[in-house]
This record gives structure tokens, C-alpha cells and sequence, in this order.
């Protein structure tokens, strides 16, 4: 499977929970992020980091404030 594909189904199966406590979801964070810096003419590469810079919250099931609470996922 390749990085781009594994990172796809981490979208695709956790990306529809919530942003921290915002009203909005993983997936739209992550599309706003990379709109907007698309949207100020960022580089390719700075677009695409933007989009992925919460992609580690799909990794784990830990609640957001784990580091506040000395919990190292």
C-alpha cells in the first residue's frame, strides 16, 4: 500500500470526527487548511502540508488534550 493510499483511508475512515471542539470535522480542518493556503498562491509542497499538518489525530484514539495530561502517543 502506498503513503499516499494509507493516508487516503485514514481520511476516509476517521475523518469525519470532530476537530478538537470545533464545529467542524478532521477532514474539513485539514481542506480549510490547505484552501487557504492555496488560496495565498503557497508552493505545491506547502499546500500539501497544510492539508496534512493534523493528519497524526487519525492515528490514535487518544482525546486531544492527551498531551496536557502527560499521555506521549
Amino acid at each position: 500500500m502506498s503513503h499516499t493510499t494509507e493516508i487516503v483511508s485514514l481520511f476516509e475512515q476517521r475523518g469525519d470526527s470532530q476537530y478538537g471542539g470545533e464545529a467542524v470535522s478532521q477532514l474539513e480542518h485539514a481542506l480549510q487548511a490547505a484552501m487557504l493556503a492555496e488560496r495565498e498562491s503557497a508552493s505545491a509542497e506547502l499546500i500539501v502540508a497544510a492539508l496534512l499538518h493534523d493528519v497524526g489525530h487519525l492515528l490514535h484514539d487518544m482525546p486531544a488534550d492527551a498531551p496536557d495530561a502527560g499521555i506521549d502517543v
